[in-house]
């Protein structure tokens, strides 16, 4: 929200500077919107959030894609000084002449981050946005510039330009809006705060790090395909097999059993398969995690600011005691004022306590699932409704991991029936004696054909049976989540009409009520009891708001990860 904006500011500051013409820095500008295009859609093609590293990935991004129009820019103006005066004809020897030099900046960026983009190892995490933006945004400011830059060079040096009769506030007017469109884009309801601890949690978790394992152990598990069955080295002395001479053969030979080239392909798949599948399941684990965090610290937040209002409270209460005593003693009010404001005071403190013990155990709870030793302290104390939705990220996410169960159920049935095909079989032998001059050899060609297919028969059906209930199963889970989302839209309903209530009038009723009553009490025009109720309704006025704030987030929470 900071960051980007600045750079986007400086960005056109520094283009102003190197042209000394607003005209001439909008249109090199305009490569942001046509870069920002290709990394929002790679993030959305890669299922990717905008995340602070992709925040960090457009600031890089603006910079080198404006690259591209400078070059461009640059030698349209040279091509004019040297007095090429048809526009059209201009415009395709520059674009001709500085294509290479567009693709080789872009192409060199580009395959540069490549290895980020699909890196796997510790920290790819917060790599493969960053590295997604700048690839994504290059590949459409490319082809873009190539095309829009040149138009916009016509319209704004040629006689279109002329025509349109901008008026200066006007065009100031333009230049305003262009710059806070491409700044504003960018900022969003995002958590700086909860990020990190996301971030940290999905680094040091170990049981995130067994399911990252266990997708290791499934990658390396591709090339075991191609596994062959031992070979066998023989000697054979048979005084039954004679050689021309009449004296036995010695023979030394070598066999190997193949399986028919195809089935490997299919094993194969298989392995491929199973690694998308736990791969996609990680994702889900990643995002149980993220959810499980998101829960605790907007519960600690709803803490604070419940142990906030009970200090405010404690505070009176504390005043209210200590003046009862004291207007007892000077025979002010009776006893039972004097010991309801101790009680109403007692009682204050207890909520306070058991309201830090809470807030301790929460934190416990946030400790054992990111599992760091740096010390955590929330800083957030503004609790508001959780609006921006991450639902469509978890359901690519959820569809993923179904597809992927699918492709492993057809997968291993194409391979049931590869079983099907002949086995190959090789064998080479020498054979000799001492009355020979020189060795004899041989070798051996067969197939093993599965005349007893009835076990492949049956494994095939199964495997059939599984696909097929599996169909069923992935209907149910689709309908599941459907009723699911339906199901926690109603209840956001119900909480976000509660939180417009107080937010429209709860709020001034709940502070006029304790304004109102600290004045009336203060001139006597109302009784203690009156007091500590009217203090009382105004408390849960405040309270029942943060209940349904609290409800709203988790509600929120569970329907954008999908928590059915």
């Amino acid at each position: 929200m900071v960051a980007v904006p600045i750079a986007l500011i400086l960005i056109f500051i520094l283009l102003y500077f190197a042209f000394g013409s607003i005209k001439e820095a909008l249109m090199v500008y305009s490569a942001i919107p046509l870069s920002a295009v290709g990394g929002v859609l790679f993030l959305w093609i890669r299922g990717l959030p905008f995340s602070i590293s992709a925040g960090v990935g457009f600031i890089a991004l603006f910079g080198i894609a404006v690259l591209n129009g400078i070059v461009l820019i640059e030698h349209f103006k040279e091509l004019k000084h040297q007095g090429m005066k048809n526009i059209d004809e201009l415009i395709l020897k520059g674009t001709t002449d500085r294509l290479r030099p567009v693709l080789l900046t872009a192409a060199a960026a580009a395959l540069g981050f490549l290895p980020m983009a699909i890196s796997s190892s510790a920290g790819a995490e917060v790599q493969r946005p960053l590295a997604t933006v700048v690839i994504g945004g290059l590949f459409t400011a490319t082809i873009l510039t190539m095309i829009v830059l040149p138009i916009l060079f016509k319209v704004f040096d040629g006689k279109e330009f002329k025509k349109a009769k901008f008026k200066k506030h006007n065009s100031n007017t333009y230049l305003i809006l262009f710059l806070l469109s491409t700044s504003f884009a960018f900022s969003q309801n995002s958590n700086p705060e909860l990020d990190s601890l996301i971030g940290k949690g999905i680094t040091n978790n170990k049981g995130l790090k067994a399911y990252q394992l266990q997708v290791d152990k499934y990658q390396a598990n591709i090339k075991s395909a191609y596994t062959f069955e031992k070979t066998t080295i023989y000697y054979n002395y048979d005084q039954n097999n004679l050689a021309s001479n009449s004296e036995p053969l010695k023979i030394f030979g070598a066999q190997q059993r193949f399986s028919f080239p195809t089935v490997y392909g299919a094993q194969k798949k298989v392995n491929v398969t199973e690694y998308e599948k736990e791969k996609a399941n990680f994702e889900i684990q990643k995002n149980k995690l993220s959810l499980e965090i998101s829960k605790v610290y907007y519960r600690i937040v709803y803490i604070q600011n419940r142990e906030k209002l009970y200090f405010y409270l404690d505070s009176l209460y504390q005043n209210f005691s200590k003046a009862s005593d004291r207007r007892f003693e000077l025979g002010e009010t009776n006893y039972l004022e004097k010991i309801t404001a101790q009680a109403k005071f007692r009682q204050i403190k207890t909520s306070l306590s058991q309201i830090e013990n809470d807030k301790k155990a929460q934190y416990d709870l946030l400790y054992s699932l990111i599992q760091t030793d740096e010390k955590i302290a929330i800083k957030n104390n503004s609790i508001t409704p959780l609006f921006n939705s991450t639902a469509d990220l978890s359901t690519a996410v959820h569809n993923k991991y179904l597809e992927s169960v699918t492709n492993s159920y057809k997968s291993q049935i194409i391979l049931e029936k590869q079983h099907w095909l002949p086995d190959l079989h090789l064998e080479y032998f020498r054979g000799s004696n001492k009355g020979l001059s020189q060795s004899l050899n041989g070798f051996q060609v067969g197939i093993g054909v599965p005349l007893l297919f009835s076990g492949n028969v049956s494994k095939a059906k199964v495997a059939q049976l599984e696909l097929q209930s599996w169909e069923q199963q992935k209907l149910n889970e689709e309908q599941k989540r459907e009723q699911f989302i339906q199901q926690k839209k109603n209840e956001l309903a119900k909480y976000q009409e509660a939180i417009n209530y107080y937010n429209q009038y709860g709020k001034k009723l709940s502070d006029e009520i304790i304004k109102v009553a600290n004045l009336s009490y203060k001139h006597g025009e109302i009784d203690f009891f009156q007091y500590i109720q009217s203090l009382e309704n105004a408390t849960a006025i405040q309270v029942e708001y943060l209940d349904n704030v609290l409800q709203f987030n988790k509600t929120q929470l569970d329907s954008q990860y999908l928590n059915f």
